[in-house]
C-alpha cells in the first residue's frame, strides 16, 4: 500500500510539474537585431493539438522598459484561431506566428538593441507533452520562405472596474476618463491647476454628456461666480463656467448646433443646423452670417452677377433730366435707388447698391457728354453769328 501511494504521489508530482515550463529558452543579443527575434518551438502545428500560454519576459534597452508579453496560441480549422497577445510591460512589438516545417514559430518583428529575454509557458488539457517545451531556440531571423499560415497576432488588453492611472487620473467602470481629476463629470474630463498672480484656477476640459443636451468642451473656473446670463445646460451639469464650447445634439438628436460661450457663460456665437453663423446674436434670420456689431476688414470682395455697362449701349433709353426732375419731386429719391424707409426696414444690398450707383454715374457721364456736345455746338453757332455780324459791319462802311 505504501508503494502504491508513493507511486501515485510521484505521478501527480510529475504531472503537475509538466504543466509549467520555466526557463524554456533564454536569449540576448548585444547589438541591433537585423530581422527580429524568432522563437523556434517544438510544438506541433496541428488542429486542436496544443493550447499553450507562452510568457516572454525580458528587457529592451532601446525603450529602456521591461518586455512582458503573454501569448495565447491555438490552431483550429488549419489556422491560428483564438490566438492573441497581451502586454504587461513597456513594449508592444509586432508579433507573428507561423507554421515552419510542421512546428509553430514565433517572430517578434522588432529590431531591438541589446534585447534580452527568457521564455516560459503553461500548457494543460490538450495533447501537450514535456518534449514540446524542450529544445527551443531563438535566432535573429525572419520566417523561412516556405513558412505557411503566417498570422499577425493582435494585442488584447482588458481592465475591469476603476483603473487608476498616474498623476491623479482614472478610467471609471461607467466609461469616463479623468485626467488630473479622480471625479470625471463627462466622458473625457481633463483638469489641471493653472496658477496666476492672484488665484489658482481649476481649468477643466470636459467632453461628453449623459443627456441629449449635447457634448461640452470648455473651461471651468470654480472660484468665479457668474454675474450674467448662464447657458442652461452648463449650469445644470457643469456648474460655474468661465468659457465653453458645446456641440448640441438638439432636442430629438436632430437640428443640433455649435455654440461658443465666454466670460461668465454668455453665449457669443452660434453655428446652427442650417449652417448659419451668428456672432453676437443668436437669431440669424434668413442670413448665412449675422453680426451684431461692426465688421473691420482690409479687403471685401463681393461676387456680383451683371453690371450696369448696358447704359452705354446705343439702344439704351436715357431718361431726360425733365423726367428725372419729375420723379424726384414725386418720390424724394432717384429712380431705382431704395428709399430711406426701405433701407431702414430691409437693410442694404452692398453689391446691388454699388451696381445702381455705377449706373447713375454712367448716366451722369452721358448727361455730361451730351451737355459738352451741346456747348460745342452753341460755341460754333456763336462764332458763326459773330463772323456774320462782323461782315455786315464791314459792308455798311
Amino acid at each position: 500500500m505504501k508503494t502504491f501511494f508513493l507511486f501515485v504521489s510521484l505521478f501527480l508530482a510529475l504531472t503537475v510539474k509538466g504543466q509549467y515550463y520555466n526557463d524554456i529558452v533564454s536569449y540576448n543579443l548585444n547589438k541591433t537585431a537585423t530581422y527580429g527575434f524568432k522563437i523556434k518551438t517544438n510544438i506541433n502545428w496541428a488542429n486542436g493539438f496544443a493550447m499553450p500560454n507562452i510568457l516572454i519576459e525580458g528587457y529592451d534597452i532601446t525603450t529602456g522598459t521591461p518586455m512582458n508579453l503573454s501569448l495565447a496560441c491555438y490552431v483550429f480549422n488549419s489556422s491560428f484561431g483564438r490566438t492573441a497577445i497581451s502586454s504587461y510591460g513597456g513594449l508592444t512589438p509586432p508579433v507573428k506566428v507561423a507554421n515552419e516545417n510542421g512546428k509553430i514559430s514565433i517572430l517578434i518583428d522588432y529590431k531591438g538593441y541589446y534585447t534580452r529575454f527568457h521564455v516560459r509557458a503553461f500548457a494543460q488539457g490538450m495533447s501537450e507533452t514535456p518534449a514540446m517545451f524542450t529544445g527551443w531556440s531563438v535566432v535573429d531571423s525572419a520566417f523561412i520562405p516556405s513558412a505557411t499560415n503566417v498570422y499577425d497576432v493582435p494585442y488584447i488588453n482588458r481592465f475591469a472596474g476603476s483603473v487608476y492611472l498616474p498623476d491623479s487620473s482614472i478610467a471609471t467602470s461607467d466609461g469616463k476618463l479623468g485626467v488630473g481629476t479622480l471625479n470625471p463629470r463627462a466622458t473625457l474630463d481633463v483638469g489641471t491647476m493653472i496658477p496666476d498672480t492672484t488665484t489658482a484656477i481649476l481649468s477643466r476640459l470636459s467632453i461628453g454628456s449623459t443627456t441629449l443636451d449635447g457634448t461640452f468642451l470648455g473651461v471651468h473656473a470654480y472660484n468665479t461666480t457668474p454675474n450674467g446670463p448662464m447657458f442652461g445646460i452648463l449650469q445644470k451639469y457643469f456648474g460655474n463656467i468661465n468659457s465653453g464650447l458645446i456641440f448640441n445634439t438638439g432636442a430629438s438628436r436632430t437640428g443640433g448646433y455649435l455654440t461658443f460661450l465666454v466670460n461668465n457663460g454668455t453665449e457669443q456665437m452660434r453655428l446652427d443646423a442650417n449652417g448659419n453663423l451668428g456672432i453676437g446674436t443668436i437669431p440669424t434670420g434668413s442670413y448665412k452670417l449675422a453680426v451684431a456689431g461692426t465688421i473691420a476688414a482690409k479687403k471685401l470682395q463681393i461676387l456680383q452677377t451683371g453690371w450696369a455697362d448696358y447704359v452705354f449701349d446705343s439702344n439704351y433709353h436715357l431718361p431726360s433730366l425733365l423726367e428725372i426732375e419729375s420723379y424726384v419731386k414725386q418720390h424724394k429719391h432717384l429712380p431705382e435707388v431704395p428709399s430711406e424707409k426701405e433701407v431702414t426696414a430691409n437693410g442694404l444690398d452692398i453689391g446691388e447698391m454699388n451696381k445702381i450707383l455705377v449706373k447713375k454715374v454712367e448716366e451722369l457721364t452721358l448727361y455730361l457728354i451730351e451737355e459738352h456736345k451741346n456747348n460745342l455746338e452753341n460755341q460754333e453757332r456763336i462764332k458763326k453769328l459773330e463772323e456774320e455780324m462782323a461782315a455786315i459791319r464791314n459792308n455798311s462802311k
